[in-house]
């Protein structure tokens, strides 16, 4: 019987053992996934120019982890802390992606705390690891990036990273930056839907390291995964829309005049 009892002894600890795993493993997979609270992510698409002038964040689009997406359009008229009123993408001229969040903090009344800059030359690398990201182009874009031009017609088509960064960019329809917003929107969209696709589990590695390779941000690796895959899960439904508003001149500089009172609706629709 002794020689029975001290049988027993190694098993029962190697279960205590096993249940302690899994307990972590599903608390860690219960953070992951269960929406616990509501993330909210800034992303800033930076165009640094080779010319010692300082980058500017030409796209600047809030996410929330379970569904919602506003754009930001680029000469929206805010009021930047310590410099008075000014286009929306000088905060980061003034003070970087912290002072850019801190005054998108304080004009949609939103706590956004996390961001993700990301250079737009790295969209090339992203879409070419993914092995081309599918896109419904409404409108034939021409657009000519680093001495080569990207002709892109209309349709349901695979675009390469090239012709995805000329996408992204071009904005010489009637609609000019606010179109280009649309199409950044349909993307971002597109680009979250097709790498957490299983049938791109393969290629998810290489995508992951062309992602870090092209952004810098304030979330760790755990923080970014989390908030991804809470918004494959529970994004798919989420409304895009584009911060109201409507252009004006102001000292002949071209400005985007957002409009509070439909503001408030479409925030609260969005990423409220």
């Amino acid at each position: 019987m002794p020689g029975d009892l001290g049988g027993r002894r190694p098993n029962y600890a190697r279960r205590r053992m096993l249940l302690a795993v899994v307990s972590i493993v599903l608390l860690f997979l219960g953070y992951l996934l269960v929406p616990i609270g509501d993330q909210r992510v800034l992303l800033l698409g930076s165009d640094t120019r080779g010319n010692g002038a300082p980058a500017r964040t030409d796209t600047m689009v809030v996410f929330r982890a379970t569904g919602g997406m506003l754009s930001i359009p680029r000469d929206s008229l805010v009021k930047i802390e310590g410099y008075g009123w000014g286009k929306v993408n000088s905060a980061y001229t003034y003070g970087g992606a912290d002072l850019t969040l801190k005054t998108l903090k304080d004009d949609l009344n939103v706590p956004v705390d996390r961001y993700v800059l990301v250079k737009f030359t790295g969209v090339k690398d992203v879409v070419n690891a993914l092995g081309g990201i599918t896109i419904d182009v409404k409108e034939p874009i021409n657009l000519g990036i680093e001495g080569r031009v990207y002709k892109i017609d209309p349709g349901v088509q695979k675009l390469n990273g090239g012709q995805a960064l000329a996408y992204v960019r071009w904005r010489d329809d009637p609609q000019g930056d606010i179109g280009r917003e649309e199409r950044q929107q349909q993307f971002l969209d597109q680009l979250v839907a097709q790498a957490t696709s299983p049938a791109n589990l393969p290629r998810l590695p290489a995508v992951i390291g062309a992602i870090l390779k092209s952004t810098k941000t304030n979330m760790n690796p755990v923080s970014l995964l989390r908030f991804a895959l809470q918004y494959k899960l529970y994004g798919g439904g989420g409304k895009a829309a584009l911060y109201p508003g409507h252009p004006q001149y102001i000292n002949g500089l071209s400005f985007w005049i957002p409009d509070k009172k439909a503001a408030k609706k479409t925030i609260q629709e969005t990423i409220g």
